[in-house]
């Protein structure tokens, strides 16, 4: 089958590699058909995380199931999926608790196990949820940064009526403003940077949008009532914390902040934020399961019901053998680029 294997940084080679396995008891082989790009990835891309030569990036994956092995019954042949990314042992504590993100076993593909930039993957079939048919494979894709939104929130208790301030309107920024509005918000606001990003900030739903700079952010925090939101998602990450520190001007007094966001180098806040606030300060990573509904399945529930909108998000298609084109469109938000998918 064919590939896209990352060379080195901006560099792809397409290739002809071993094709995935017949499925084993509690698999599923499935025929990849959308990879988003995503925000990490384009740091691989970019040499700023290591990867090795030879790699499989891609962990916003939607397919349709081949085959399945002996034991699984929740999917069947035929079957469009959004494929969770983690492979993990589901008998440690993390596993059983919900919070398997965490496992000391799992395996994440496109991240630190082969990802979906090829034409088949065999996977556990726990790692594939059914889209219902609003939602075709695209927006199946998308619901892997999606998830990631309803997590951050779901670590800060967002409740109705919670305003909320969204710091960035990258992908994450933007799945978050449909979250946040989905799990209660009544209102929110988003911070900026390109033309595009605004725009679909207030298709989206977000109530107002201003500029991702630091009179746009006393601005968001001014309109507020200039005591903040009660509910801070940071999303952007960076190289300086620039955002991480906006996070805590736009919180209110005893209010939460969710942060999101990929971060390449330490950085430094100064302890008085935390003194005068008194925030509620959560990392999130990736996604994992509260009570009987993962972050996938709310998520993949959210896309259902706001699936026209969101299908805007995405703005550029190629094919695999398109992927270095696919990433540094992705990489130039002048190209007007939000979300850019691949079809092995």
């Amino acid at each position: 089958m064919k590939a896209a294997l990352f060379a080195k940084p901006g560099v792809f080679e397409i290739k002809d590699i071993d094709d995935a396995p017949a499925p084993g008891p509690g698999e599923a082989r499935v025929r990849m058909r959308t990879i988003g790009v995503c925000g990490s990835d384009l740091h691989f891309f970019r040499g700023e995380f290591p990867l090795p030569p030879g790699f499989i990036l891609g962990h916003e994956t939607a397919g349709e199931v081949e085959s399945v092995g002996e034991g699984v019954a929740h999917v069947a042949p035929g079957d469009r999926v959004a494929l969770e990314l983690f492979n993990v042992c589901l008998q440690c504590d993390y596993c059983r608790s919900g919070n398997y993100q965490h496992c000391a076993a799992r395996k994440a593909s496109g991240l630190n196990a082969p990802g979906g930039l090829r034409e088949y993957m065999t996977l556990p079939s726990y790692t594939m949820y059914r889209l219902p048919p609003e939602v075709d494979f695209e927006l199946g894709a998308l619901c892997e940064p999606l998830a990631v939104s309803v997590h951050g929130l779901r670590l800060v208790d967002i409740r109705f009526g919670d305003r909320v301030n969204v710091l960035g309107a990258g992908a994450i920024g933007l799945t978050a403003i449909v979250a946040a509005k989905e799990m209660g918000a009544t209102y929110v606001a988003a911070t900026a940077r390109h033309p595009q990003q605004k725009e679909m900030a207030k298709s989206l739903g977000a109530d107002e949008v201003f500029d991702a700079t630091a009179e746009g952010v006393q601005r968001m925090t001014a309109a507020t009532g200039g005591g903040g939101a009660d509910v801070v998602v940071e999303t952007v990450g960076g190289h300086n914390g620039e955002t991480l520190a906006q996070a805590f001007q736009a919180v209110a007094i005893g209010g939460r902040i969710s942060v999101l966001g990929a971060f390449t180098k330490p950085v430094q806040l100064h302890p008085i934020m935390f003194f005068l606030k008194e925030p509620k300060v959560v990392g999130s990573n990736c996604y994992g399961r509260l009570g009987r509904h993962s972050d996938y399945e709310l998520a993949i529930e959210i896309m259902r019901r706001n699936a026209t909108r969101m299908k805007a998000m995405i703005t550029h298609r190629y094919g695999l053998d398109q992927i270095a084109e696919a990433y540094a469109t992705a990489d130039d938000k002048s190209t007007g680029a939000i979300k850019v998918t691949i079809t092995p």
